[in-house]
């Protein structure tokens, strides 16, 4: 009975938690303001299809009805001479009946125009326009005769610009590009039957899609997919207004864009309607397509910047390197010369990453590895001539944690191929934790990723394996470090192979319990106004290295007490004779500051460690990722790029300090305190308590790597500092250069002199000796 009365309770407290902290796969999301409830949307022709974009999907879209040849007569927001019959038209025949009918907007009705007298045979209408540009005009009749069409200038000029015959009748009578004109005559000697006229103006052919956000939100951030078709549109704007009446243009937008497109309004705007305008070229069959809108406020889809909180880990802890087996010398590490190799990279990186193939392991998914015949020089299942041991063992030699990331995707191994998937995840997971693990194997790896990538597998699938590989590792070891593939938990509509990479279907409640650590990647993209990604400086409000916000809100929500890692991040570049040719690549200089500040950015971010993609650029390549090494190829001899140097650099002066505080974090600049790890730390920490521990005061303008911009900056201290040193990363040779100068410090009042290049301040306490410089 007491057990009984001790299980309800335990049963009861378990229900209480889960009210307090409900398991929330979307806990990441920053919804878009055009995606809530009571959101409304439509557009100016072929409202049917309007909804589609706010679909959450930028390959559908809403596409336009076709102004000409046809279409506009119909629309009074394209016809400037619709419905303006009779008030502004005249006949002389004042018997002339049912002058409406010619701009009706219908070719199918008709009026009949008259001459006045038998004496005077000529039959004449005239209509006075509303501008006096006309980018076309068009004219449906029937003629007996010779018949002109005339204009007349605001002075009373008359032109004769066309003459209709009988063969004209029936026929659309298209004139283009008319100025100057405020009245249109059509004379006859004989009587003429009019079935329409209709012209555009200076507008054109106009197209709007309007989203009615229900009540004024104020707008930091849209997102337009707003490819208008190849030689659609001349032109694309973005609009907003509080009443449909006043329009306010607040991006000039490129028609031909193709992909999506992020415009910041800064300062954020206060609106309830947000539309697209276009202007369509003036000819037949032309329409617009828009693909997708969202919308934001001033933290954009990422979220605001999490409370900083102090690390628990060094920054040369945190720093890692993604490698491969060989280190691509194509022998094992243990062969390969010394000071290459892992003994190259060790000297920046803490860790090393290996993208351990399960295809070089199993021919079939539902196969065992033999790893214990692998230690015997038998290779795998796979793979005759593998033996893990000699490479992993000598990765740890180097000093360096050893992760792997066990990449296997549905292109090696589809769904179809798992005969057992849960059974022989199970299995894997169980043979690799008994050979390579800390608890009963050889200790040659520290952690384990089920995945790197898995983004093309189904949501569900990949789900299964997680919760089974990871089961299988605990199983015979609870040391081991284990991770998932790496995810993001920004977009919720990333859901669908090949790119199926949303943490919030894949990572599930009933997996987390064996997962050790949650596995991200972000690389630092912009659109540019066409549309073209290229990458960008970390602190970008737009770049996706924000997305580590993300992930992070989703663990606070879902898994508080399990680190990040970032097994991906880095920055493609040119350098030591190696051109860089996409759009994404940076200079050296670029990828060297940009990395020192992403790294800088990753400690105040509470990510647990951080692995640099790639140790090396890669022989004969000219895609993304392929310049993205902190040193050359092997064809140059590894040598090391200026990014290598600039983490040498920084691992030297504050390898071993921690991340403490942020003093400041915004457009004028960012300044951070590093120094001895902290006591209990947690997000309350106080500036005056972290600065207590402060040895190094780090600050930069978050700016382009080529803004060759400075500014002064001054603090108030929370108390009286002595500075021993300053140093400039200079993202080139030297790496350093000393920057004392641009340092001034009196008593508790500093300023510094700060640039796109990190400077580094060493300071000591009033209590401790140093000298003053400044």
């Amino acid at each position: 009975m007491t057990r009984n009365v001790l299980l309800w309770a335990s049963v009861c407290l378990f229900n209480v938690v889960t009210l307090v902290a409900p398991w929330d796969p979307d806990a990441g999301i920053v919804k878009s303001m055009t995606k809530l409830s009571g959101v409304q949307v439509w557009a100016t022709s072929n409202n049917d299809s309007a909804h589609k974009v706010l679909d959450n999907d930028d390959n559908t879209q809403w596409t336009s009805n076709n102004c000409l040849p046809m279409d506009y007569i119909s629309r009074s927001d394209q016809n400037i001479l619709y419905g303006l019959c009779p008030e502004r038209c005249h006949s002389n025949n004042p018997q002339d009946q049912d002058l409406d009918k010619i701009t009706d907007g219908m070719t199918i009705t008709a009026t009949k125009i008259n001459p006045w007298t038998e004496n005077v045979r000529k039959a004449s209408f005239q209509i006075i326009l509303p501008e006096s540009t006309i980018q076309v005009l068009s004219i449906w009749g029937i003629y007996k005769d010779n018949t002109k069409v005339i204009t007349v200038d605001g002075s009373g000029h008359e032109t004769d610009i066309r003459l209709l015959n009988v063969t004209d009748s029936y026929h659309e009578i298209r004139i283009n590009n008319l100025s100057g004109v405020s009245v249109l005559k059509i004379e006859s000697p004989h009587d003429f039957i009019l079935k329409e006229i209709s012209a555009l103006g200076t507008k054109g052919c106009a197209e709007r899609i309007v989203i009615d956000l229900g009540q004024v939100q104020r707008i930091g951030v849209v997102r337009t997919r707003h490819w208008a078709g190849a030689k659609a549109a001349v032109s694309a704007k973005l609009v907003m207004s509080n009443d449909q009446k006043v329009w306010t243009t607040v991006k000039e937008l490129v028609p031909d864009a193709l992909g999506a497109v992020e415009t910041v309004l800064s300062p954020p705007v206060e609106y309830r309607y947000i539309a697209v305008d276009y202007e369509v070229f003036s000819a037949n069959y032309r329409h617009v397509y828009c693909w997708e809108i969202d919308a934001w406020g001033e933290h954009s889809k990422w979220g605001p910047v999490p409370t900083p909180v102090p690390q628990e880990n060094t920054v040369r802890e945190i720093l890692g390197v993604n490698g491969i087996w060989g280190w691509g010398h194509n022998i094992y590490s243990d062969s390969i010369t010394a000071g290459e190799g892992p003994y190259l990279y060790n000297q920046i990186s803490s860790h090393a990453r290996n993208y351990h193939n399960l295809n070089w392991d199993v021919l079939d998914p539902d196969f065992s590895p033999r790893f214990e015949q692998m230690a015997k020089s038998h290779g795998t299942n796979a793979t005759w001539w593998l033996n893990w041991d000699r490479e992993y063992s000598t990765w740890q030699k180097a000093g360096l944690y050893v992760d792997v990331s066990l990449q296997f995707t549905a292109k090696d191994f589809p769904e179809s191929s798992w005969n057992t998937p849960e059974r022989s995840a199970f299995q894997y997971g169980e043979e690799f934790a008994s050979h390579f693990g800390q608890a009963i194997g050889n200790g040659f790896v520290d952690a384990v990723e089920v995945g790197n990538e898995p983004w093309d597998y189904h949501s569900g699938f990949y789900a299964s394996l997680l919760k089974a590989m990871a089961s299988g590792i605990r199983a015979v070891d609870t040391n081991i470090t284990v991770l998932s593939g790496a995810f993001q938990a920004h977009d919720e509509n990333a859901d669908n192979p090949p790119s199926g990479n949303y943490i919030g279907t894949r990572v599930k409640e009933d997996a987390i319990g064996n997962v050790s650590v949650l596995n991200t990647h972000a690389y630092s993209f912009i659109s540019t106004e066409n549309g073209q990604r290229i990458a960008t400086y970390p602190e970008n409000q737009s770049s996706t290295f924000n997305s580590i916000r993300n992930i992070l809100r989703w663990r606070d929500t879902n898994c508080p007490s399990k680190p990040i890692w970032l097994t991906e991040w880095g920055w493609d570049s040119d350098g030591e004779n190696e051109a860089c040719k996409n759009s994404e690549c940076v200079s050296e200089n670029a990828q060297a500051l940009y990395g020192v500040r992403g790294l800088l950015m990753i400690t105040r971010h509470q990510i647990q460690k951080a692995t640099w993609y790639f140790y090396a650029n890669l022989d004969n390549c000219d895609t993304l990722f392929c310049r993205s090494g902190l040193t050359s190829s092997k064809m140059h001899n590894f040598t090391k790029k200026a990014v290598f140097q600039a983490f040498e650099t920084v691992l030297q002066m504050i390898g071993d300090k921690y991340f403490l505080n942020v003093f400041k974090e915004d457009s004028g600049g960012y300044v951070y305190l590093f120094g001895q790890q902290m006591n209990n730390p947690d997000a309350t920490s106080n500036k005056v308590k972290s600065f207590e521990k402060a040895t190094h005061i780090v600050a930069w303008l978050p700016v382009d790597a080529a803004n060759t911009t400075s500014t002064s900056i001054t603090m108030d201290l929370p108390r009286a500092v002595n500075v021993l040193n300053g140093w400039r990363i200079t993202g080139a040779t030297p790496p350093k250069l000393k920057a004392t100068e641009d340092i001034t410090v009196d008593g508790s009042h500093m300023s510094l002199n700060i640039s796109s290049r990190p400077l580094i301040v060493e300071i000591v306490h009033p209590d401790h000796a140093g000298e003053i410089v400044g």
